[in-house]
Formats: structure tokens, sequence, C-alpha cells
């Protein structure tokens, strides 16, 4: 289904009816297909929310409001319309600092905030080098397959996962994917950090170079109040697709 966000519409995907509700927010270059191995699992027990953020996957691809607050407060503006008023949030990579930044404000009915390999709210400086390779990585098969295998750390995709995330990094405008390499992933954002105070689990791949355990150990978990941090082995940045079963399960229990 679709819902009018702001300027944009975004597709949702709405499943389970148990409370509270997890609201899904996925990674540059992701959409709400992201989750979906996760939310499969969980939806007999949760009301799962996931959406493809402005720029990706079926919602609208507009040419602004690809800053981290703008795209926060496509979020808050969602949950206000899907009326959520006892969620948990769930956020991953750039999705994760969004998260950050919404659990910050404190919006009423966020209960729990959980960060999965997410990218921090000070900013990440990017070298020259890097910020252009990164600008074409979803303009080519070849540039993907890369992406997935040697950023990523994810080889042990399925064919069908690994068709699926090819398909969701070219599903996108050009706005929307050089927005995060040029000017959002370095985007301070910290001051809502000290504001969070409700429970905060990090989740991190062992094998992670992107958002790796170490940063995010010095980067969130000492940065965030009642913040805990959790290391699955073996896998790399794309965790809730290398291994659902795991992420769901901790989620679950972070739930509970």
């Amino acid at each position: 289904m679709f819902y009018q966000v702001n300027d944009v519409q975004l597709f949702v995907a709405d499943e389970g009816d148990k409370t509270p509700t997890l609201l899904f927010i996925h990674f540059w270059g992701g959409s709400s297909r992201t989750w979906k191995p996760v939310t499969d699992i969980l939806y007999t027990k949760y009301r799962c929310v996931r959406f493809d953020q402005r720029g990706w996957g079926r919602s609208d691809k507009p040419k602004s409001g690809y800053d981290i607050r703008s795209l926060a407060e496509d979020v808050l503006a969602l949950a206000a319309i899907m009326g959520l008023d006892d969620y948990i949030l769930v956020g991953h990579s750039m999705g994760g600092k969004i998260a950050q930044v919404i659990a910050g404000s404190n919006p009423k009915g966020l209960r729990k905030l959980i960060l999965v390999a997410p990218s921090p709210a000070t900013p990440t400086i990017l070298p020259k080098e890097m910020k252009q390779k990164m600008t074409t990585a979803y303009t080519s098969l070849e540039n993907i397959t890369e992406t997935i295998e040697q950023v990523f750390k994810a080889t042990d995709l399925s064919s069908e996962s690994k068709q699926q995330v090819t398909e969701d990094m070219l599903h996108h405008s050009t706005a929307s994917r050089r927005s995060w390499p040029e000017s959002a992933i370095g985007e301070d954002v910290s001051e809502c950090l000290p504001n969070i105070q409700i429970p905060t689990l990090v989740i991190a791949g062992e094998n992670d170079i992107v958002d790796s355990p170490g940063r995010l150990r010095q980067e969130v978990l000492q940065k965030i109040p009642n913040a805990e941090m959790v290391i699955i082995p073996n896998v790399g940045h794309l965790m809730m697709l290398q291994t659902p079963e795991k992420v769901a399960e901790l989620i679950s229990t972070f739930c509970q």
C-alpha cells in the first residue's frame, strides 16, 4: 500500500497485528524487501511495518529531501499517519543514523531502539577516492557485485537474496544514490544522542568493515545512554539477509 508522507508517496508493507509494532528502516541501496526475511519470522508475534524510503524501491523519487533530518521527518510522519502509538524502531546502516535522530526527538509511543550496523550520528569523513567510488557503486552490475562481496562482505548470500539486493540497488534516482556519499553520511547529527532515553540495542557484524564493531563501540555504544551491543559472528553488513534467524531472535528477545 502507499501513504502520502510530506511531499512523497511511500510504499509500505504492513504485516501482523500484535503489539508492539516494529518499524523497520532500510539502508542506502535497500528497500522494504531488505527486511522481509526477518519480518517473515516476526510478524506472527509483532506488527511489522517496513517501507521504501524516498528515492528507493516503489516510493517516489524526488530531487530533494535526502538529508538525515528530512528522512527522519518522513519516518515520523509515516508513524503518525499510521497511528503507531506503541512501537520499536529498527534501523540499518543509513537507516540507523536516521533512527538515532528520531529517538533523540523522543516521539510519543517510541518504546525501544534497535540499531543494526548503524552509521554513527557523528560525521563519517570519506577520502575523495572512496566517495567517488561510492557514488558509482550502484550504477552497474559489476560495481554492485563488488560492493556486495568486497564492501558488504556478503559473499554468502543466496542467489535469490543477491538478485533482490541487486534489483533494489538499481532501483534508485540520481539524487538518492548520490546524496548519501556526497553529503548525508558526513552530516553531524550527534547532538541527538544524549537525548535518547529509551533502551537501545546495537547489533554488529563481526566481519563488517562498513560499520565495524570497534567503530560502533566507540561512536554509538559509548554515546547513547542505556545502550548494549551484540556481535553476530561471521557476518558482514547485510546480516538481516545473511542470517535473518539470528537477527530476528535478537530483536524478539530485546522486545520482550
